[in-house]
């Protein structure tokens, strides 16, 4: 990925990034590349595309479905580095992002309906907070795809009723139950943390908590000694506290989230909580439905840290799914994908499918949406009106930062997790690599 600039600024021709707009409807074809994202949303894209053909003659567009996370990625690179690359394609914004903006592989998005802020007249269609991940100075360069996904707490209703503890809204009240559930020979956490991405989520909300939004915003800055802000300490150290109080059940560093094992421990009643993103609701319905749907499980928030600076409704996690516009694009090219974004990804019906998969939707949509999923509502509704409410959305550190930063991130978190490291040896590493 370090040589993606000098390697497109070769292949794509000079005049790619035009974003001229034409005053009539040109025709065109484009390729829309995405990763599966289900059968029935799969299915649902291709659909868009033979109506969005057939309701404007001339134009074509083709959809692309690549099967698994990891062919996608490397096809797209290789593509991104071509002088082909598909019109538009699924991205998750961020760090990798950055790169490609900057190796002038993308365009932003701006039809020819422009708001006063100069962004396409879709963006108020869409939750705010959920575009920040795709904003860089000032172009939007991503449309939101799919649903959004912030992380909470997933606990066990009756399990902590049994213990009178109700779902703790400080550190400092989760730290005590922690206390008390080990008494009682009960995991307070589920954790499986052998990918490294599910440990990462405490070190975000925990800084977020202590310092507020600008601490991870000076790391993704590059700002020398960012890593060494007191709230990351803090942070870090929060962390080791729960290791040493035996929140996490034994042997989490060797346990894969994917498995299901996680989940099973927090419906089973062997521990009353994990922090995962909404995904996991899905899971959860999938695996023990009849506990879900009566209403034994519970959402809370990332608890407050006492004295910290961070807005408690601040949310941590994959902001959306997005698509992005390719810069080769001609002008005709470039308003016919604009068309046929907004025409299959911004509108009711699609936001109705999203919610009948279990997904809160990017869109902004009447709460009634959630009508049709009336065993899921009441889980949907709270995470909707969070990310509407959020005063600040941070997209997982992983993603923000980029592969380069991302994995050496994670594999030093494990170690601090593993009490192998102390916060101030994984600020000191970190900060070399600023």
């Amino acid at each position: 990925m370090a040589g993606l600039a000098a390697t497109v600024a070769a292949a794509v021709p000079a005049t790619a990034s035009s974003t001229v707009r034409l005053s009539s409807a040109p025709k065109a074809t484009i390729s829309v590349e995405l990763q599966d994202q289900g059968k029935i949303l799969d299915n649902y894209y291709t659909a868009q595309a033979t109506a969005f053909n057939k309701a404007n003659p001339g134009d074509h567009v083709s959809m692309d479905i690549v099967p698994t996370n990891n062919v996608y990625k490397q096809k797209l690179l290789l593509q991104l580095e071509s002088s082909s690359p598909p019109a538009m394609f699924q991205t998750w914004g961020g760090g990798i992002f950055q790169q490609y903006i900057s190796a002038k592989v993308v365009q932003p998005f701006a039809d020819a309906g422009k708001n006063d802020a100069g962004h396409p007249t879709w963006e108020s269609d869409f939750l705010s907070s959920t575009l920040g991940s795709c904003t860089y100075g000032v172009a939007l360069y991503c449309m939101p795809f799919t649903g959004t996904q912030p992380v909470f707490f997933f606990y066990n209703k009756p399990l902590l009723a049994k213990y009178g503890l109700s779902f703790p809204t400080t550190t400092t009240q989760l730290i005590k139950d922690v206390t008390l559930l080990a008494k009682h020979n009960v995991t307070a956490i589920a954790l499986g943390n052998n990918g490294e991405w599910e440990g990462l989520m405490y070190l975000e909300y925990f800084t977020d908590r202590e310092g507020g939004p600008q601490v991870f915003l000076n790391i993704q800055e590059n700002k020398p000694g960012a890593w060494s802000n007191p709230a990351i300490i803090k942070a870090l150290t929060d962390i080791q506290t729960l290791v040493k109080d035996n929140a996490f059940e034994k042997g989490y560093d060797a346990i894969d989230w994917g498995t299901g094992f996680i989940d099973a421990l927090v419906y089973n009643g062997v521990a009353s909580m994990e922090l995962m993103g909404d995904w996991d609701i899905t899971f959860l319905t999938s695996d023990a439905p009849a506990w879900v749907n009566s209403g034994k499980l519970g959402i809370g928030a990332f608890p407050t840290v006492p004295g910290g600076k961070g807005n408690p409704a601040d949310l941590e996690g994959n902001t959306t799914t997005y698509v992005g516009l390719a810069a080769h694009l001609s002008a005709a090219q470039t308003y016919v994908a604009e068309a046929f974004a907004k025409f299959c990804w911004d509108r009711p019906a699609y936001a109705k499918e999203l919610v009948a998969q279990g997904a809160v939707p990017a869109l902004k949509v009447n709460p009634s949406a959630f009508n049709a999923v009336p065993k899921l509502k009441q889980y949907l509704v709270p995470i909707y009106n969070a990310v509407l409410k959020a005063p600040y959305f941070q997209y997982s550190w992983d993603q923000a930062l980029g592969a380069t930063k991302a994995q050496p991130m994670l594999d030093n978190l494990a170690k601090v997790f593993d009490l192998l490291q102390t916060p101030q040896q994984f600020a000191a590493v970190m900060n070399k690599l600023q």
